[in-house]
């Protein structure tokens, strides 16, 4: 029998947890395959649950590199933000305008940002992105990655999230430089967009669908397609499975709800993207209360796990009539979900007659279960935020969401009237956008929201590692 490959696997944030440990994909790949997981979670409830399917647990942890190579990764970054002049890059130059008070710093902003516009070109990008990678392994902080690899001979490295887990850039660098195959999961929808260059060289890149697959292969056109693997992404797939769908009975009782009345799902954002959403959830209360309709829907409101202001603490402590904020059963350490979440919040999303969000990636899960939808296009009442903070940007300018707005199959609310009228509309005409949400998720996910996203994750892997 030949040797089985050995792969291993990055995990730099709690995330990544969902995705791939609790997914298809680590229990495949674990039959399959011989599994290191290098983890920045290693505690001892970790190590209970997964140690059995791998090979070794080596804790991963942050390295403080110079400074100066910091700097100039955040040159590049900066660099990049403006020649891909994307929505969310132009916000963060206008919210960086307004962090500068005096004459003096104004001028030394705009003689900064004359500097980026200077650099914005492909060329010279290129250019600026190769030298940061090779001072970034030549300058290293520590040699202990060289070391380990040289030890474990894997045949594959994997990093789960290629964004919000910097404690994985290192070892993945180390990895490519020494010639062993590397890839990276593009995490999310809005990354290629919002969270600047991909610094990390990787010799295959995994993504959600062919929307991401085309945007990468436009914005980085020195990778070639035969480096992309279109998988789905593993977090959808416990929508699409029975054993993580509770009874409308049991969901109730748990959240402290009557199973017999229709509830509808809020989910907030996080707390210093969407200041004062606290006013908007009472808006949505009160119009509830209002609203002439029978059986008078109850409202489950699911806030952030990584974000949520003391105002939104105190309006869910009310104990308003009709009103529950279920606790979200989160490691607030590594910001990960608990395996018994993940039963509560698919159910949720499946019995829920109507879903409200700013703009966020709950939108996409409300609307392949083809629930109708409600996005916040103006700001929380009474609220008066700076127009950096506006609520509109995020479905008229984040490149990432404008297609969903398009498309029709979710409602944007510009006021509180389009508030109660979309509330009325989703209440008592829960079919009238069906056709659109349903043509949205074919056209943007194919057919990878078949619960079998980590499934093609690990064989995707197995494939590159035997190859």
């Amino acid at each position: 029998m030949s040797k089985k490959p050995h792969i291993v696997l990055i995990i730099p944030r709690g995330e990544a947890v969902r995705n791939f440990l609790y997914s298809d994909t680590l229990r495949i790949l674990s039959e399959n395959a011989s599994v290191t997981l290098l983890s920045v979670i290693h505690d001892d409830a970790f190590v209970a649950r997964f140690g059995p399917m791998v090979e070794r647990i080596v804790p991963l942890r942050d390295y403080q590199e110079r400074r100066w190579i910091r700097q100039y990764r955040s040159l590049v970054h900066n660099v990049h933000f403006w020649w891909l002049g994307s929505g969310v890059a132009r916000w963060r130059f206008e919210y960086g305008d307004s962090l500068f008070g005096t004459p003096f710093q104004k001028l030394l902003r705009e003689g900064y940002k004359a500097l980026l516009r200077l650099l914005a070109n492909r060329p010279t990008l290129n250019a600026l992105a190769s030298l940061e990678r090779y001072l970034t392994v030549k300058f290293g902080p520590t040699d202990e990655f060289r070391q380990l690899y040289k030890q474990l001979q894997p045949d594959l490295v994997f990093n789960t999230s290629h964004v919000h887990g910097q404690a994985s850039d290192l070892p993945m660098r180390v990895a490519y430089s020494l010639g062993i195959p590397t890839a990276g999961f593009i995490f999310s929808w809005d990354n290629l967009t919002s969270r600047s260059r991909i610094m990390v060289p990787y010799h295959n890149y995994l993504v959600w669908n062919h929307r991401m697959r085309d945007q990468l292969l436009s914005i980085y056109p020195d990778i070639a397609p035969a480096q992309l693997f279109i998988t789905g992404t593993p977090q959808f797939d416990f929508h699409f499975k029975s054993e993580y769908r509770l009874s409308r009975e049991d969901l109730a009782h748990r959240l402290g709800i009557d199973p017999a009345r229709p509830f509808i799902l809020y989910t907030t954002g996080i707390d210093r993207h969407f200041p004062k959403e606290h006013l908007m959830v009472q808006l949505v209360i009160d119009l509830l209360r209002d609203l002439d309709i029978r059986p008078r829907p109850q409202l489950v409101v699911r806030t952030y796990a990584k974000g949520t202001s003391q105002e939104m603490l105190e309006l869910a402590g009310q104990k308003n009539p009709d009103v529950v904020f279920p606790p979200v059963m989160w490691d607030n350490r590594w910001f990960m979900p608990a395996e018994e979440d993940l039963p509560l919040y698919s159910s949720m999303l499946h019995e829920t007659c109507l879903g409200i969000n700013a703009a966020s990636t709950v939108t996409l899960e409300l609307l392949m279960l083809d629930k109708p939808t409600i996005n916040l296009g103006f700001d929380p009442p009474g609220s008066d935020l700076h127009r950096r903070d506006r609520y509109s940007k995020h479905v008229d300018e984040f490149d990432h969401f404008i297609p969903v707005r398009d498309s029709g199959a979710t409602m944007v609310a510009r006021s509180e009237e389009d508030m109660r009228n979309m509330l009325l509309r989703g209440l008592r005409e829960p079919q009238a956008d069906s056709t659109r949400r349903r043509q949205f998720i074919v056209d943007m996910f194919g057919d990878t929201l078949d619960g079998h996203s980590g499934e093609r994750v690990a064989e995707t892997l197995l494939s590159l590692a035997s190859s």
